[in-house]
Formats: C-alpha cells, sequence, structure tokens
C-alpha cells in the first residue's frame, strides 16, 4: 500500500526532501522507516507563507488552509520542510501535524553512519555521511546535515540542526533547538544551551548558556536570540470551518 506523505514547506529544504523521497530505494536505509511507511510518495505540499511554490515538487501545490483538512484526509505520513536556524517551528509544527494523525517520517540516507547504541527520534533527517557514534542520543525532528560529526556519549536535542561539516566532541550536551553552523567545531564535554546558534567555522571551547549566538576561534558571545513560533497558522487551520 503505498504511503502518501504531506510535506509543510516549499522552500530549498522542501526540494532536497522531495529528491529523497523521490528515490527513496536508492537514498535511504530502510531501517529507520515503519512497514507501513516503505512504499513513499508525496501527495501534497502546503505553504501557507507562499504563493507559489519556488521549485517544481512532487505532489499537489496548496496554500489555502480551507484546503488543509481535505489534503491531510488523504495523507498518512509527514515532514516538514523548514530548514536553517528554525528548529523550534519545525518541532512544533511536526507536533501539531502529529495530534492531526499523521505520522513522522525519519529518513536517514544510506551513506550516513549510524552506529549501534544510539538512539534516533523520530522525523530525524540524516544526510549523505553525517555520522553518529556510539551512546549518543539524537532528539526528535533533528537535521544531521551532510558530513556533520557527533562523537559518542553526546546528547543532541529536539528540534536541533548540525549543518554541513559540522562536529561535535564526545560527551557534549546540545540544547533544543541549535543550530550548529558549516564546520563549526563544539569541543568534548561541552554543554550548549537551548536555541543557541553556533555560527560557521566556530570553535566553541566553554560552555553556553541558552539562546546565545557563538561566533569565531575560540567562539565568543555576540548576542542573545529568541526562539519564538507564530502558532497563528495553526489555530485559523483548526478554526477553518
Amino acid at each position: 500500500m503505498v504511503n502518501n506523505i504531506f510535506l509543510w514547506g516549499s522552500k530549498s529544504y522542501a526540494l532536497l526532501i522531495n529528491e529523497i523521497i523521490k528515490n527513496y530505494k536508492k537514498n535511504l536505509n530502510p531501517k529507520y522507516l515503519k512497514k507501513k511507511h516503505k512504499t513513499l510518495k508525496i501527495k501534497t505540499v502546503f505553504d501557507p507563507y507562499a504563493q507559489k511554490s519556488r521549485y517544481k515538487l512532487e505532489g499537489s501545490f496548496f496554500t489555502n488552509v480551507k484546503s488543509f483538512k481535505k489534503n491531510i484526509k488523504t495523507c498518512k505520513s509527514f515532514v516538514v520542510c523548514i530548514g536553517d536556524n528554525y528548529g523550534k517551528a519545525r518541532y512544533r509544527t511536526s507536533l501539531f501535524l502529529e495530534k492531526l494523525g499523521l505520522d513522522p517520517l525519519t529518513l536517514i540516507n544510506k551513506h550516513s553512519l549510524i552506529m549501534d547504541k544510539t538512539s534516533i527520534g523520530k522525523g530525524v533527517v540524516a544526510m549523505p555521511n553525517s555520522y553518529v557514534n556510539y551512546y549518543s542520543e539524537i532528539g526528535d525532528y533533528s537535521i544531521l546535515n551532510s558530513s556533520s560529526n557527533i562523537e559518542h556519549e553526546c546528547k543532541v536535542g529536539k528540534g536541533s540542526h548540525l549543518m554541513s561539516g559540522a562536529s561535535i566532541g564526545g560527551r557534549c550536551i546540545i540544547g533544543d533547538f541549535t543550530t550548529i553552523g558549516t564546520n563549526a567545531t563544539v569541543l568534548p564535554d561541552i554543554k550548549i544551551g537551548e536555541g543557541s546558534f553556533i555560527g560557521a567555522g566556530a570553535v566553541v571551547t566553554k560552555n553556553v548558556k541558552k539562546n546565545s549566538v557563538i561566533v569565531g576561534v575560540p567562539g565568543k558571545h555576540i548576542k542573545h536570540v529568541e526562539n519564538e513560533v507564530d502558532e497563528k497558522i495553526f489555530y485559523k487551520i483548526l478554526n477553518n470551518k
């Protein structure tokens, strides 16, 4: 039976997910797909913030919340295509779709290396050559981008994003909704607070407080940020007759 998929979002990350799912037999490690998820097809793409899709994606595209409930009934699973440093929005949107009865897809590339005795949360996306060492935990709805490296005994919080080439030393704790920039390095035994952003190429040598932006070598705090999520769209969908 075909597992019809609902995509939330239509920008660059959606383009990547589109290609992954379109060629899922070639791209994905089936170990991380539930039996009922193993025949994949994108059915609909929803983006309430775009008048039209920027890319040619599989499935039908719509923006109007009045069509939401009708379209979601045709799908079994979902992927929220919100990338960059918007992990909290990706996580909250994913929970919203779960409550509407859809199952999250966990998409682990065949060329990523996930060692035994690790814990991979639901809805995680792991791109080619990403690596997770023994006894590490990856939180729900996190993204492990190409060639990212997570060493042994690390805990990566939900809704986090390791960008390409990011490297996390052993026994680190990465807070929820944290973004580790391209080629950034976090030294072993570091704790990074929730909602923080580590800039590209930064080297983090000491613990980081919640909602901090860290840049440079060694990494220095430059400002405080708030990770707010506009949830008005959820209320519009729920209240639409």
